[in-house]
């Protein structure tokens, strides 16, 4: 049996470390002579699948999931609308996360060090604030912490700085909603977002501008926020090109033309 793995992150590296302890065989997916990054994992053009192949959190080009699955080809994720773990609330974080489907798959016992990062993987506000099982948040601040050690002395600190420049930063209002504006963060910053707004509980928003057309992604929200962000805020933005959302996550995004006014 094949393992063939997508982009690189903190589950995906476990992932391979327990793939090699347990003497499976572990290739990357790749377009042409390099591995994919996340962004592009579901285009791979290298290796060509295989009966019994196991790919996680990627994809062939040109293959749909069911085409997959009839060649013999089997698929780990919890990214994509018909994943296994797609829409696993966070209770079943375990058997969600493509961390767990691995372990259970090889007969591999959970520990802490697993669960959190199958925890951040799949559902990382819900893990900051206990909501997942065996996940309590002292012990996984300070797991986390540890992953931004290389970028800052004292990373909690540094995340404590940041948070106080988000909050004195600017807000919109979304049909009622106060919504953090982190478009200024920026550079180094950038990787701290996801850990500072989930930490901190912070419905956030971020706006990109580009030529002739902006992109706005808030994160955090609500189920019935991040549905009337698609169904009601953003069209109030002007002409879209293209609005999606995935509430069980709490995240959604907009791509309208022209240039972004700020509506209050």
């Amino acid at each position: 049996m094949r393992f063939v793995l997508g982009g690189l992150d903190t589950e995906m590296r476990e992932i391979e470390t327990v793939l090699l302890d347990t003497g499976y065989l572990v290739e990357y997916a790749k377009i042409g002579e390099n591995r994919v990054n996340r962004s592009e994992a579901y285009d791979a053009t290298h290796p060509v699948p295989m009966p019994t192949d196991v790919w996680v959190e990627c994809r062939p080009a040109g293959y749909s999931q069911s085409e997959l699955y009839s060649l013999g080809v089997d698929l780990v994720d919890h990214h994509q609308e018909g994943d296994v773990g797609y829409d696993m609330p966070p209770k079943q974080y375990w058997k969600a996360s493509s961390l767990g489907q691995i372990c259970n798959r090889l007969g591999v016992k959970r520990n802490q060090r697993l669960n959190y990062i199958a925890a951040a993987d799949h559902c990382l506000l819900p893990a900051y604030h206990e909501q997942c099982p065996h996940v309590d948040r002292a012990g996984f601040l300070a797991f986390r912490m540890q992953f931004f050690e290389q970028f800052h002395p004292n990373p909690l600190e540094y995340l404590k700085t940041l948070h106080k420049k988000v909050l004195n930063g600017p807000c919109i209002d979304m049909l009622g909603t106060k919504i953090y504006d982190v478009s200024d963060v920026q550079g180094k910053d950038r990787k701290w977002l996801s850990d500072l707004a989930c930490c901190y509980g912070m419905k956030t928003v971020s706006i990109n501008q580009k030529p002739n057309r902006y992109k706005m992604f808030v994160s955090n929200l609500s189920v019935k926020e991040i549905e009337e962000f698609c169904n009601e805020y953003a069209p109030s933005l002007g002409t879209i090109i293209n609005v999606y959302g995935d509430p069980k996550r709490q995240f959604a995004g907009a791509v309208v033309e022209g240039s972004y006014v700020r509506k209050d």
